[in-house]
């Protein structure tokens, strides 16, 4: 799929975190959404890059697993429970269900193939992540202008701490000059000569951090300042980043919402029915009324004079004659 997101993707405030993936160091950024995802590798000598979206995934999958039935939201899930741990360092342990001797990684010219193998459900589960070298110009959004800057910051903080250095030497010096001792000779220190401790750095501790080649390792202070020199270079995207986070948890939370209504309705619908059914059943199963039996014209006729009722007297007229 396509690359070149701007940089106000989610990807533009996370840390790069080292991680080994089989024989391989990278440092990695990695997101998840719901059912799309966006990830960069560094190896030291290429930037890579795959962002996938709900149509691909779900095609890629497919592909891969001939037996998936399972929607793309169930196999999604998997997915991330699964690779997180391996794209965040977390995952350490070889024998645990995400480990990382289950992703296994492929090169070849013009692009790296990472090659998942899991289980789904009781079945075997595999994913590729397909990446390809990224652009020069999110190389320098998401990597080199952040690492220029937070140079610049580290070399701020090393003439701080010379200067406050210094104002320590001046202070324990007139300690000394008004007769301060130290009790123990082991705290005795000489006073701090910047150009001095530059060249010792240069000439000895430099070419031993150049042939560890320490490049790809970076420590959790590192991370913090890295985010947070990102966040200020961006504040606006930041902040519309958030805004749009915000509106995507909104969003699911409704769809979550609804979704629980209608089954709840469902349920009720179900239950109605059900009712009604039992009605007609205990209706069916009550005893039927007798009906009454009229008699007929002929069985009325056929009555005897003694069983009809006597007419009554009829009463005389009183008048003014009589």
């Amino acid at each position: 799929m396509a690359s070149g997101v701007a940089s106000s993707s989610p990807l533009a405030s996370r840390p790069w975190v080292p991680v080994d993936i089989g024989d391989s160091r990278f440092l990695c950024k990695s997101w998840f959404g719901q059912t799309q995802y966006r990830v960069l590798l560094l190896d030291g000598e290429c930037l890579w890059e795959e962002q996938m979206e709900a149509d691909g995934i779900q095609t890629r999958a497919q592909e891969l697993n001939r037996r998936l039935r399972a929607s793309i939201e169930s196999f999604f899930a998997h997915l991330v429970a699964v690779v997180t741990p391996c794209l965040t360092g977390s995952g350490r342990d070889p024998g645990t269900g995400s480990g990382l001797s289950q992703v296994t990684v492929l090169r070849a010219e013009g692009h790296m193939t990472l090659r998942l193998k899991s289980e789904l459900a009781g079945l075997p589960f595999h994913w590729e992540f397909h990446c390809r070298a990224a652009p020069v110009s999110e190389a320098c959004v998401q990597l080199v202008r952040p690492l220029l800057v937070m140079t610049g910051a580290l070399q701020r903080q090393v003439q701080l701490l010379s200067h406050l250095l210094q104002r320590k030497d001046a202070e324990l010096q007139d300690y000394r000059e008004n007769g301060a001792q130290l009790s123990r000779e082991r705290l005795q220190t000489e006073p701090f000569e910047e150009e001095g401790f530059r060249h010792d750095f240069m000439t000895k501790s430099l070419p031993s951090l150049v042939e560890e080649d320490s490049s790809l390792d970076l420590s959790s202070d590192l991370q913090d300042l890295f985010s947070c020199i990102v966040a200020r270079l961006n504040p606006n995207k930041h902040k519309r980043q958030n805004s749009r986070d915000e509106e995507e948890e909104r969003r699911e939370r409704e769809e979550r919402k609804k979704k629980e209504e209608e089954e709840e309705k469902n349920a009720q619908t179900t239950d109605a029915d059900a009712d009604v059914e039992t009605r007609q059943k205990e209706t069916k199963t009550q005893t039927p009324v007798k009906k009454t039996t009229l008699p007929t014209m002929q069985q009325v006729s056929s009555l005897s004079s003694t069983d009809r009722p006597a007419p009554k007297p009829k009463k005389k007229k009183v008048g003014l004659f009589r």
